[in-house]
């Protein structure tokens, strides 16, 4: 990996700078997901009834 290459020569004190970017790189991507993107698959497909969704979280009823 081209990343693993060019740091690999790296002293220590440097390579807890590149973590540190790598953290801040990953928090803000994090910060920038839609949340609503993150379900919009679960939305897909026909809606549920009360009793669809009942069945689902509890199983079949057992009467």
């Amino acid at each position: 990996m081209e990343v693993v290459e060019k740091i690999s020569h790296f002293s220590e004190s440097r390579l807890q700078e590149v973590l540190h970017f790598v953290d801040f790189l990953a928090t803000r991507e994090r910060r920038e997901e839609d949340p609503i993107l993150k379900v919009a698959g679960c939305l897909s497909g026909s809606p549920l009834s009360a009793e669809e969704i009942e069945e689902e979280l509890y199983g079949k009823d057992p009467a």
